[in-house]
């Protein structure tokens, strides 16, 4: 008996090691059948079957039962009530973790944050969020959600309670922003009450909403009121969208007519392009109903003019909001002068950091967006700030001394010999001076980061500067791409989850590996 249960143990652990195996389809098959049952029974999307947390779980069921047997589930799987306990304690464990790897690094190089404001739909808690951008050690930029910390209901959403609900929640991180001074920035939206609260720090507008206030300024009743044919256009595609998703034609189009939301950013081009692109395929469907008279009044002149008007602020809207693994800084002041010309509009301010995040990018050094004295400006701001954060001096400590030479005849000379300068001694002037003139190699794919840590050495200050400004987001989208999590995990079915659940869940999906 113990010699056929070696055999057996033995056989086991050869499966749990191996690398992987060819599945026979009739077990496919059952399995396909068996998720059919799963989405189902308990109403879940079809692509929960391919989310990472399923796909993990459904491997370690698996390797288990390679290590040891076939077992009935329902002894492994826990109770609901075990599994929320566990949530809270897996994320302050985790916190731990993210306080460790952050500290150092944002203290040495600055950080920054964005935050916002959402209330949730059923019982109306307003949470405020957070997310934290910097660069680490290896010049990775790195972005995390901190937290959705929900304000006490009796408290008002003064600039006063913002403040103080903000940094208290930031000190769990170990980020004390009064510390940090100028070297943490904060990105947020226009509203009154933020701005109160960060009056006494360094905040930066969120430029989609900048964009988007631009829009709707130039799509206001007032401007309207003066274009007749743009005010009809509008009106006659919304109706058009609105008959189609209301009269069951929608079927009949390859792809779902968009309709355009006062409060989602670049919707009114999204509905007319959506439109335009399926001009022809929405004109057959119309005839064939009787009702071409809905498009036929449509100018398809007006709606293509409208749409190359728009599709400018779409794509600098998409390239703004970046998924956080590149720097969005740098695009700022290139995006805002770009539609500035398209616009024919008088410029607006755009902040020193972001000039500043589009010279510490090689291939737009140049800033040849601007004219000499705006250049000269944008040095100067570089200057400035690196003597303010005392960036020339943030690698001191980690420099290792320079051995000693082993002395020759011509020391006896060394008044007479020539000084060598090393790369850490460069003054910011010789810096500046050779990044503008050095001969680049930087194809437009290479990271950014990435190079400025290659070559930190010939440029120590400069490089420390960009490990600070790049990491600084163009847009506050990260937190409300939060609230949009947020929304999903207070879904109805879940609206008594207590918000500091909301908070732990929100915690653990950013930043669980």
């Amino acid at each position: 008996q113990c010699s056929r249960l070696l055999h057996a143990l033995s056989g086991q652990t050869k499966l749990a090691f191996t690398k992987s195996l060819l599945v026979p389809e009739k077990f496919k098959k059952e399995t396909r059948d068996k998720c059919v049952q799963f989405v189902c029974q308990d109403i879940r999307p079809y692509d929960t079957i391919s989310g990472k947390g399923f796909t993990q779980l459904a491997q370690h069921l698996v390797d288990t039962a390679a290590r040891i047997g076939k077992f009935d589930v329902c002894e492994i799987l826990p109770h609901p009530t075990t599994v929320s306990r566990n949530v809270e304690m897996r994320a302050q464990s985790l916190r731990k973790h993210v306080v460790e790897e952050i500290t150092a690094t944002i203290s040495k190089f600055g950080c920054a944050v964005t935050a916002d404001i959402w209330t949730e739909t059923y019982r109306k808690t307003s949470f405020l969020s957070a997310t934290i951008h910097y660069v680490n050690e290896q010049s990775e930029l790195h972005s995390r959600v901190l937290f959705a910390a929900p304000f006490d209901p009796s408290t008002s959403k003064t600039g006063e309670n913002i403040r103080r609900h903000l940094l208290q929640n930031l000190r769990v991180f170990g980020i004390d922003a009064t510390d940090m001074g100028k070297k943490i920035i904060f990105v947020t939206d226009r509203g009154a009450n933020m701005i109160s609260a960060l009056r006494e720090y360094t905040r930066l507008n969120c430029t989609a909403h900048i964009l988007n206030v631009t829009l709707s300024s130039a799509f206001g009743t007032a401007i309207i009121e003066k274009s007749p044919e743009i005010a009809s256009l509008l009106t006659d595609v919304k109706k058009l969208v609105t008959y189609f998703k209301h009269s069951g034609q929608q079927g009949k189009l390859k792809k779902s007519l968009k309709q355009s939301i006062e409060t989602r950013w670049n919707s009114n081009f999204d509905m007319l392009n959506s439109v335009l692109e399926q001009y022809e395929d929405i004109a057959s469907v119309l005839t064939e109903s009787n009702n071409y008279d809905k498009i036929g009044r449509i100018s398809i002149s007006t709606l293509k003019l409208l749409v190359s008007f728009l599709k400018p602020f779409k794509e600098a809207t998409d390239d703004l909001e970046t998924d956080n693994t590149a720097p969005s800084a740098s695009l700022v002041l290139p995006w805002s002068v770009r539609l500035i010309e398209h616009y024919s509009t008088s410029s607006h301010s755009v902040h020193m950091l972001y000039k500043i995040a589009t010279f510490l990018t090689p291939n737009l050094r140049g800033l040849r967006m601007l004219d000499e004295r705006g250049r000269q400006n944008v040095i100067q701001g570089v200057k400035e700030m690196i003597d303010d954060l005392k960036f020339d001096h943030a690698h001191d400590e980690d420099v290792e001394p320079t051995p000693a030479k082993r002395p020759t005849v011509l020391h006896k000379f060394s008044d007479w010999e020539e000084e060598e300068e090393s790369c850490g001694s460069k003054s910011l002037d010789v810096q500046i001076q050779e990044y503008r003139t050095m001969k680049l190699e930087l194809s437009s794919q290479q990271n950014i980061l990435q190079w400025w840590n290659s070559n930190s050495s010939q440029f120590p200050a400069l490089s420390n500067l960009a490990r600070f400004v790049l990491c600084i987001p163009a847009t506050s989208a990260p937190s409300e791409r939060a609230f949009s999590l947020c929304g999903r995990i207070l879904e109805e079915r879940r609206s008594v989850l207590k918000p500091s659940s909301v908070s732990d869940i929100l915690f653990l999906h950013g930043n669980l590996k």
